[in-house]
């Protein structure tokens, strides 16, 4: 009797041993990739880190995969970095320096909001910050955000969101004088690009806002009050654009910016 054997073409072979690889094996050695990225992070800053978390993924077409992994300083557990690693265990990049100095940058608006709009929460408001490739080289964790903006701010940009609970139905006028006061204070620090969007909300919020509420953060808030929202404020400048440049230069007044909310 002739023995019968199985026959698997090539292409479903490989087919098989990629899906291994790609969705089983190089997840399951995701520890090896946290490793690498934990040590690379603490000899290059000089500070122990924690690994919050890790995911692998491989794009379509591309030949090898990444980890993707987050982590964070001991001692600041607000920065969060993002840290990729290749399949073959060789760093590709992190951002501890951006997210150091994004948080920084944070600290410093909080004040600007304060002045603004008085005591804040955590929904209250998010800046986002980019920073030329550049810096990264000139620069290291020993220096501040200020440091680097003081000799690079027109290469800075700055991205502001901000929820604002409205005192009254008809305050929008009295609000217009903070947009117009924050625009001034952007402009002031002659940065390469800046956009300041700010989500107005009913008054009546206030009534239904819980502790819960005053916990989430700015995009947390958003997304659970969107329904109470009644205006937005979208303005951007960027000093490369001659028409961004003459918006910039004819608000004379809070009342110019009336033609930004919608």
């Amino acid at each position: 009797m002739r023995k019968r054997f199985l026959f698997i073409p090539a292409f479903f072979l490989l087919l098989i041993v990629t899906i291994l690889s790609d969705y089983i094996y190089f997840p399951l050695i995701s520890f090896k990739a946290e490793e690498v990225a934990k040590k690379y992070l603490e000899e290059k800053y000089g500070e122990d880190f924690v690994i919050e978390e890790s995911s692998f993924s491989k794009a379509l077409g591309d030949e090898k995969g990444i980890y993707w992994i987050y982590a964070h300083p001991l001692n600041n557990p607000d920065i969060s970095a993002q840290i990729t690693v290749s399949e073959d265990m060789l760093m590709v990049s992190d951002d501890y320096l951006k997210m150091k100095w994004r948080l920084e940058l944070n600290e410093q608006f909080s004040t600007t909001y304060k002045n603004l709009y008085g005591d804040h929460e955590k929904y209250s408001f998010m800046v986002n910050v980019s920073f030329p490739e550049h810096a990264f080289k000139e620069y290291n964790a020993s220096n501040t955000y200020l440091d680097v903006f003081q000799s690079k701010h027109n290469e800075i940009s700055n991205i502001i969101f901000a929820n604002v609970i409205l005192n009254s139905s008809n305050d929008m006028d009295y609000q217009l004088d903070f947009a117009y006061k924050l625009i001034q204070h952007l402009k002031d620090q002659k940065l390469n690009y800046f956009s300041v969007e700010i989500n107005y909300y009913k008054d009546t919020l206030k009534q239904n806002l819980s502790l819960q509420d005053n916990e989430l953060n700015y995009k947390e808030f958003k997304e659970k009050h969107l329904n109470m929202r009644d205006y937005v404020f979208d303005f951007y400048y960027d000093s490369n654009d001659d028409e961004s440049k003459k918006k910039l230069s004819d608000i004379i007044t809070s009342e110019d910016l009336q033609q930004y909310i919608y």
